[in-house]
């Protein structure tokens, strides 16, 4: 499968600086929606191994205790310390 974020890529001179930076908003756009489309595929993924689910909130939103007791697997043994 071809990445479409490089495959559009172009490498010219400051004379093109408002080309790439068209450009660059663009693939910025492309980025956020894959990103948001991965966090919503692992979460779904998550909730439908474990059960868990979190609040209806864009992720910013939600407590650092919140995204711990979500994310923790009671599987993987805790780090012992010094083991490092």
């Amino acid at each position: 499968m071809q990445d479409s974020n490089v495959s559009g890529m172009c490498f010219t001179s400051d004379s093109g600086s408002k080309q790439r930076r068209g450009f660059s908003s663009r693939a910025a756009a492309r980025h956020a929606n894959h990103d948001e489309l991965l966090a919503r595929v692992l979460i779904t993924s998550w909730s439908l191994a474990t059960g868990r689910t979190l609040r209806a909130v864009p992720p910013q939103s939600l407590s650092e205790d919140e995204l711990i007791s979500f994310w923790a697997d009671d599987h993987i043994p805790a780090p012992r310390p010094g083991s490092g």
